[in-house]
C-alpha cells in the first residue's frame, strides 16, 4: 500500500485509555445517576459521540439530561485532569510514529474527542510529527462516521484519496474512512471486536501497531 497521508483514531489505536474512560464514566453516572454499568457494556459503546453514550444508558426519565453528564464528565477527565491516570501508549506507536515521520508521511489525528484534550494527551505522550489533531467534539465538525474531518484534512494537505489511508479500533472509524472513499486500516488490540470490525470490510487488518510497516510501503 503506497500512501502519502496516515490517520489515525486514537482511544484504542495509539494510545489505551479504555480504562480511565470507562472509570471517568462511571464516576459520573455515580455521582449524578447513582448507577454504573459492565466493562461490557461500555465497550459497545465504542465509537459513539460521549452525549450518545451517555443518553444510551441512562434511563427514560433521564435521557434529557445526557448533556449535563458530558459536561460533568469533561470536567472530571479533561479539567481536573484524569485523562492520563492509567493510560498508556500501545506498544511500539512511538517508534513506528517517529519513523514514519522520518520518512516524510503526512500523519493526522482524527478523533471523537474534543481536541483540547487531544492536544493535552498528545503533549503528555510526547507524539510529535502530527500535521493535524482534530476531534469532532466541541468543534464545527459533524461526528465520525461522517467524513467531514478527514475530508477537510486531505483538502488542506492536498493529498488525493487514492495516497490517503484511515487507521482505527472501530466500526466507525472504518466506516468513516469508506464513506470518505479511502483505504482502511483496523486494528483488532483496541475496543471494537475482530468480528464487528470484519463486518465493515477494512482494507486491511492488523492485531499490532507496528505491523503498520509491514502494509505502508516506506
Amino acid at each position: 500500500m503506497k500512501k502519502k497521508l496516515l490517520i489515525f483514531d486514537v482511544d484504542g489505536t495509539l494510545w489505551d485509555s479504555e480504562k480511565d474512560v470507562f472509570l471517568s464514566f462511571n464516576h459520573t453516572l455515580k455521582e449524578l445517576a447513582a448507577f454504573e454499568i459492565g466493562k461490557e457494556e461500555f465497550q459497545t459503546l465504542a465509537g459513539m459521540p460521549l452525549g450518545a453514550m451517555f443518553e444510551k444508558v441512562l434511563p427514560a426519565d433521564k435521557k434529557h439530561l445526557a448533556s449535563e453528564f458530558e459536561k460533568a464528565y469533561k470536567k472530571y477527565y479533561i479539567d481536573e485532569e484524569h485523562f492520563a491516570d492509567a493510560t498508556e501508549l500501545f506498544p511500539h506507536v512511538k517508534e513506528v510514529i517517529e519513523t514514519l515521520k522520518h520518512k516524510g508521511f503526512f500523519m493526522a489525528v482524527a478523533s471523537s474527542k474534543p481536541k483540547r484534550i487531544l492536544d493535552k494527551m498528545v503533549s503528555c505522550f510526547a507524539l510529535e510529527g502530527f500535521n493535524y489533531v482534530l476531534g469532532t467534539e466541541e468543534s464545527h465538525f459533524r461526528h465520525k462516521p461522517d467524513p467531514e474531518i478527514v475530508n477537510y484534512i486531505m483538502e488542506q494537505l492536498k493529498v488525493s484519496k487514492e495516497e490517503t489511508v484511515m487507521i482505527g479500533d472501530s466500526q466507525t472509524d472504518i466506516l468513516t474512512g469508506k464513506n470518505a472513499g479511502i483505504d482502511t486500516i483496523a486494528v483488532t488490540y483496541g475496543y471494537d471486536t475482530k468480528e464487528n470490525l470484519m463486518q465493515a470490510h477494512p482494507t486491511y487488518i492488523i492485531d499490532a501497531f507496528e505491523k503498520l510497516k509491514d502494509i505502508i510501503e516506506i
